[in-house]
């Protein structure tokens, strides 16, 4: 029995073996705990705050650009009025200021279509956000009948091709330094 004796002094006397008061455990539990649940509302938080700016950025315009292509010779015609008109029909269909819509009109472009080099265009239209089908076919119209009329491009013979280009940090990115370039 004195052995038995000599070990429990032995261990009651050596600290890794003193048993562990119950509240000391609950405090660094409840202390760590709180470290976890701040950090995960800190976390939460900035997710949010990054989510408001994220909808910031993509509410904002859009940025259509139109890039129009034809085999029709441009010389002796009005481009300006062609220009102007296809912004102004582009940004009344998408419902974004005229400011942030980008028309380019190219000419003379080797081009078939059908089997002839009778007089043709193809388009594409690129916007981030802003498209839908109901969208795209007004905005089709307006253009051909654009084309039609300044540049006596039958409406057969245009081909219009959009892109709804979902906003990427390197979009708004480049949108953000375009606002900052307009102040």
């Amino acid at each position: 029995m004195e052995a038995h004796d000599v070990t429990e002094d032995w261990r009651a006397q050596t600290p890794q073996f003193q048993p562990r008061s119950r509240s000391a455990v609950t405090k660094q539990q409840v202390a760590g705990g709180i470290r976890i649940a701040e950090q995960r509302r800190r976390r939460r938080l900035a997710g949010e705050a990054t989510k408001r700016r994220r909808k910031t950025k993509r509410d904002g315009p859009r940025m259509p650009c139109l890039n129009v292509s034809t085999n029709v010779n441009l010389e002796g015609v009005d481009t300006s009025a062609v220009l102007a008109e296809a912004s102004k029909s582009v940004a009344n269909i998408i419902g974004k200021p005229e400011a942030y819509v980008m028309v380019v009109l190219k000419g003379s472009v080797p081009m078939a279509f059908g089997g002839t080099q009778e007089p043709a265009a193809y388009g594409e239209l690129v916007s981030i956000g802003g498209l839908n089908p109901d969208v795209n076919k007004k905005l089709s119209a307006g253009i051909a009948s654009i084309l039609e009329s300044k540049l006596s491009i039958p409406k057969s013979r245009f081909y219009l091709k959009f892109h709804d280009s979902k906003a990427h940090p390197a979009q708004e990115h480049a949108q953000c330094l375009h606002a900052l370039h307009q102040e």
